[in-house]
């Protein structure tokens, strides 16, 4: 095949997703986690005890999971471990440091328009800061849950990254909404989560979910 009909099919196939999302159509979003992403080093789960389990880790999976279906269900979107959705947040167990911060980031995205866009939650990170903020009376399986919350609201303030591009903007006046800028806040692992600035802008691209009768 030459590149000519290459490029116009690669042309239509993105014209074709960027449309369905507009239509209000489905459209997928892939949430994974990598083998190794909450295994973390000995000693980090701090006072909580020794490292986490691989029933603990599955929990985080599925509360993770549970948070991004959660901020999403309203609209029509299917959240799947797909490494081929539209758009994509993977897991890992640590971020780099960039040249710009001294410091990683708990998440880190790309977005790509018409391409979809990807990327990345540093489960170190959120497990380091669910464990600061767990309150004095927090039992281990607290923490654990936190750590799951955690995960999930950071990529969830991700997606809007991808979804909306430019159009995205941080909401740092507001500590318990998903549009704020930095996951350092306890609400971010013990409190309640709700849209702001990004929904009007979420449902003019992503439309509504349709209702079943």
């Amino acid at each position: 095949m030459s590149a000519w009909p290459l490029c116009q099919l690669l042309l239509c196939t993105t014209l074709a997703l960027a449309a369905t999302a507009c239509a209000g159509r489905e459209v997928s979003m892939g949430f994974r986690f990598a083998e190794d992403a909450c295994t973390l080093r000995p000693g980090a789960m701090d006072r909580f005890g020794d490292v986490l389990t691989a029933d603990e880790r599955r929990s985080i999976q599925d509360t993770a999971r549970a948070e991004v279906e959660r901020a999403f269900a309203m609209f029509p979107v299917q959240v799947s471990d797909s490494a081929d959705a539209f758009w994509r947040i993977g897991v890992v167990r640590s971020l780099p440091a960039r040249n710009t911060r001294a410091l990683p980031r708990a998440g880190e995205s790309v977005a790509l328009g018409m391409l979809g866009g990807g990327g990345t939650v540093a489960c170190d990170i959120v497990a380091r800061k669910a464990i600061n903020y767990a309150p004095a009376t927090a039992a281990r399986r607290d923490v654990v849950d936190a750590i799951g919350r955690g995960v999930g609201r950071t990529a969830v303030h991700e997606f809007v990254h991808q979804i909306l591009g430019p159009a995205s903007h941080h909401n740092d006046a507001d500590t318990d909404s998903y549009e704020h800028g930095s996951s350092d806040r306890a609400s971010q692992y013990y409190g309640e989560l709700h849209w702001t600035t990004a929904l009007p802008e979420l449902r003019r691209k992503l439309g509504a979910r349709p209702q079943v009768s």
